[in-house]
C-alpha cells in the first residue's frame, strides 16, 4: 500500500486519469476535495484506490487502469462499490464483487484484443504472403496469443465453465496440441509431450479466431464462480519471443 496526499484539489485528477471505473469514487474525485487516498497493490499487479467519502464514514474502492494492455472503450469497466470501516466486510466485499467485476472486464478486453490481432492479420497478409521468419508485425501479434492461449486452454478444460458438444472438445485437444501447457507433464513425470504435427503460427491464423468465441461464450454462460474461475486462469504472463520452430518455418499459409 501507499498513501498519496493530494495538497491542492487540482492534483486529484492525477488519480482520476488512472482509474478504470466508474460510479461513487469517480464521482467523488470529481465533485469534491479529496486529501488522500489510499493506492492497495496485490502481488498479481492489481491496483485499486481508496479514498474516504465526504461527510459519511464509508470508503469507496476502484479499480486502477491495468498497465501494459491498452484501453478497450468497448469494454465497460468494473464499477467502483463503497464499504463500511469493518476490514472483514469490506475485504469480502471487495473479492465477491469489485475484484469479480475487474477479472471478467479485463478477460473480455484480453479476448477482444486478440481478436483484434487477428482480424489485422488476415487483412494485412494474404495467404502465401507470410515469410520465414515472420515479418516482426506479425511475429508480435502471434506472441500475444502464444503467451495467453495455454492459460485460456488449461481454464476450458477444466472449470466446466461450458457444456462442450463432440467437435468443442476435438476442438480444445487441437489446440492443447499446439498451444497447451506442460502442466499435464507436470502430473506424471515420465509423460512425453507430443509434438504438434501442425504449425502453430498457421493455426493461429486458421482457427484462434475458434479458441477466442469458445472462450467468449463459456465466460458469459458459465454460473458466477465457475466464470471467474476461467477468467482467471487466463490472466495474462510475459510475453515471449515468438517459438523458435515457428518463427524458423516459411510459407505459413
Amino acid at each position: 500500500m501507499r498513501v498519496e496526499n493530494y495538497a491542492l484539489q487540482v492534483w486529484q485528477g492525477d488519480l482520476v486519469a488512472c482509474l478504470w471505473t466508474t460510479g461513487p469514487l469517480l464521482h467523488t474525485l470529481e465533485k469534491y476535495r479529496v486529501p488522500v487516498a489510499a493506492i492497495l497493490r496485490s502481488e498479481s499487479g492489481i491496483e485499486l484506490a481508496v479514498v474516504q467519502a465526504p461527510r459519511h464514514d464509508q470508503y469507496h474502492i476502484g479499480a486502477i487502469f491495468p498497465k501494459d494492455i491498452y484501453l478497450d472503450e468497448a469494454v465497460t469497466p468494473p464499477s467502483s462499490i463503497t464499504v463500511q470501516p469493518a476490514a472483514v466486510p469490506g475485504a469480502r466485499k471487495v473479492s465477491s464483487t469489485l475484484l469479480a467485476d475487474y477479472h471478467r472486464a479485463f478477460f473480455q478486453m484480453q479476448l477482444n484484443h486478440l481478436g483484434d490481432d487477428l482480424a489485422w492479420a488476415h487483412e494485412a497478409y494474404e495467404p502465401g504472403t507470410v515469410l520465414g521468419p515472420p515479418q516482426r508485425d506479425l511475429a508480435d501479434a502471434f506472441a500475444r496469443f502464444a503467451a495467453v492461449a495455454p492459460h485460456i486452454i488449461a481454464a476450458l478444460r477444466t472449470s466446466d465453465a461450458h457444456p462442450f458438444n463432440t467437435h468443442e472438445k476435438a476442438f480444445l485437444e487441437h489446440m492443447d496440441a499446439a498451444f497447451g501447457q506442460t502442466g499435464s507433464a507436470s502430473e506424471d513425470p515420465g509423460a512425453t509431450r507430443k509434438i504438434p504435427s501442425v504449425d502453430p503460427l498457421a493455426l493461429w491464423l486458421t482457427e484462434g479466431d475458434g479458441l477466442i468465441e469458445l472462450a467468449r461464450t463459456a465466460s458469459r454462460t458459465a454460473p458466477a464462480q465457475t466464470a471467474l474461475s476461467l477468467v482467471r486462469a487466463a490472466e495474462p504472463r510475459a510475453v515471449p519471443s515468438p517459438p523458435v520452430q515457428v518463427a524458423a518455418s516459411a510459407n505459413r499459409r
